[in-house]
């Protein structure tokens, strides 16, 4: 793609990172207490401070890179079966690690009714990357623990792409400096990419990818070429066929198609041929699967499993009663069900901690829990409030173009339609994981550095609350985390 807020240096250099922990260190350790990894920090910071002179280290690509290496130091302490979903482990035929070992020891998908065996209905796409990776890995005499744990190094790369991309995504939109840097803090130090980068399910594949298409359509509507159409439309394709969900960018992309026509409306007949090669690409990449399954063993085309205890609370309690007794989430049955019902307390707990009472681990951790959730429960609020300024502004006080207000705006909706819906028709406390709408994260990220461009005023005691509280979050996030991988 030759475009200026476009460079493929950033994932070559990510490349190097995941082949260097997957070939050259032992990552099966499930804390930071080796002094292998704290020769490895001393040794980047080195190679940094020698070139820092031929190298133009930015603002924008330092938060990037202490975001990575925060990322890669939790992968480093986290093993594969800890803080996972639908994983299970490698040996026992079930789950994502089933899945993928399958992949790997027979190279073919699974034959038979995807349904009998945990998380093989989903769509295949992750599985088979990782499980060709942990073939290359195997080739070259990786084996045991250490090639499992390297499967983890695949969402690392994928999660630090999403925070790249979304970097592009600033640039493209012609955020100025203060108002990148706050939307990088937000995206390279949120805990739920932290733990999603240890997360070897397919949740991070499925997000870079609609990541992806979320910067390409904004490259598309500048410039609607048949390589950007084709590029689009693989990876809306792929992000669904790593996971279904992908398709909630969809209804985005669509309103930009849509204005797109209405505003040449003039030259409408050259953009069917298009429309028609973004269809012919992303309808099989994307259902194919669900498709052959349907038709092969009956199962229901957005085929999702029972699982875990039921709640009992009422529609009321789950949206409107916000008492809770921790920050962490509240698992303790109680008798009728889990305890942790609001879907809104649920959102925010399991966006920072996951399913996870940290504390449980190391005391310590406690504090920046707290300051944590406060910082976070304060930035949830001010987001949904800025949103709602930016789309509404027509006094051009927010300096965000039509089409990226309606770009980013139906797939905020889009997002939150999709995620209510999951998790108030389902009974169950793991449907309002935050995991489910994390492409949420970049969206606001956005939507917050446009509204710090528009403060004029940078020296006011609220922009420098914001930013305070910003930055809080940011520090308790990484604080919460890296202590974490001290506590063993």
């Amino acid at each position: 793609m030759n475009n200026r807020s476009f460079t493929f240096r950033p994932f070559i250099l990510m490349t190097a990172l995941v082949l260097f922990l997957a070939f050259c260190m032992d990552t099966t350790a499930e804390t930071l207490r080796r002094p292998q990894y704290m020769f490895f920090l001393i040794a980047v910071f080195l190679v940094l401070f020698v070139f820092r002179r031929l190298v133009d280290i930015t603002e924008s690509a330092s938060i990037l890179l202490i975001g990575v290496m925060m990322r890669t130091a939790y992968v480093l302490y986290t093993a594969i079966w800890t803080r996972q979903h639908d994983v299970i482990d490698f040996g026992t035929g079930e789950g994502h690690a089933g899945y993928i070992e399958y992949i790997f020891d027979h190279l073919s998908l699974p034959d038979g009714d995807p349904r009998t065996k945990w998380a093989f209905f989903q769509p295949p796409l992750h599985h088979i990357i990782a499980g060709a990776w942990m073939r290359f890995c195997a080739h070259f005499e990786v084996a045991g623990r250490q090639l499992q744990e390297n499967v983890q190094l695949l969402p690392l790369f994928y999660i630090s792409a999403v925070t790249i991309l979304t970097f592009f995504i600033c640039r493209e939109l012609k955020l100025k400096s203060w108002g990148t840097r706050i939307a990088l803090y937000i995206v390279c130090f949120h805990p739920t990419f932290i733990l999603m980068s240890g997360s070897i399910n397919n949740d991070a594949l499925s997000l870079a990818l609609a990541t992806l298409a979320l910067y390409l359509i904004i490259l598309w509507y500048k410039d609607p070429t048949y390589k950007l159409t084709i590029l689009l439309a693989l990876s809306i394709g792929l992000s669904m066929m790593a996971k279904l969900s992908g398709g909630t960018v969809a209804p985005a992309v669509a309103a930009l198609f849509i204005l797109k026509l209405v505003k040449d409306r003039d030259n409408i007949i050259r953009y069917i041929p298009k429309f028609i090669v973004f269809g012919v690409i992303v309808f099989p990449l994307g259902i194919w699967w669900e498709v052959k399954n349907m038709i092969r063993f009956g199962m229901p085309f957005n085929y999702i499993p029972a699982v875990g205890e039921q709640l009992h609370a009422g529609l009321f309690a789950r949206l409107f009663d916000i008492r809770t007794k921790s920050v962490y989430p509240c698992l303790a049955a109680d008798g009728a069900g889990y305890d942790e019902y609001n879907v809104f307390l649920g959102l925010l707990k399991t966006s920072l901690f996951d399913d996870a009472n940290l504390g449980l681990e190391s005391s310590g951790i406690n504090l920046f829990a707290v300051i944590l959730f406060i910082s976070a429960l304060i930035l949830a609020v001010m987001s949904f409030v800025v949103t709602i300024l930016v789309l509404k502004d027509k006094k051009g006080i927010y300096e965000m173009a039509f089409e990226h207000k309606l770009l980013f705006g139906v797939l905020y909706v889009s997002l939150f339609i999709s995620y209510f819906s999951f998790a108030l028709g389902s009974h169950n406390y793991s449907a309002m994981n935050f995991r489910y709408i994390a492409l949420i994260i970049p969206v606001e990220a956005v939507f917050l550095g446009v509204f710090t461009d528009a403060v004029k005023d940078k020296q006011h005691i609220r922009f420098r609350l914001f930013a305070a509280t910003v930055l809080a979050f940011a520090a308790a996030s990484v604080s919460t985390y890296i202590l974490l991988g001290f506590a063993r």
